[in-house]
């Protein structure tokens, strides 16, 4: 026996659902992204994360960052 709704739902009902759901939690998601800012204040990475550019988090060496053929590593918008 396999589950199936008894009518199709419309799109838009779902849409509705899907709207009034962001709007209560908008807040909440913007505010729980937080962002790792370097010193010139640019965004490089998401927080508890190691950074990108230097391989550091909380201020210790966590990953070597490979910059090849005297390449400098790049900046990452966020």
């Amino acid at each position: 026996m396999t589950f199936a709704p008894k009518q199709q739902l419309s799109k838009v009902r779902g849409k509705k659902r899907y709207s009034a759901w962001l709007k209560l939690n908008a807040k909440r998601l913007k505010d729980g992204i937080s962002l790792q800012y370097n010193a010139a204040g640019e965004a490089m990475a998401l927080a508890h994360f190691a950074s990108p550019i230097t391989g550091q988090y909380k201020g210790r060496q966590v990953i070597r960052i490979k910059t090849g053929r005297g390449k400098v590593p790049t900046k990452i918008r966020a």
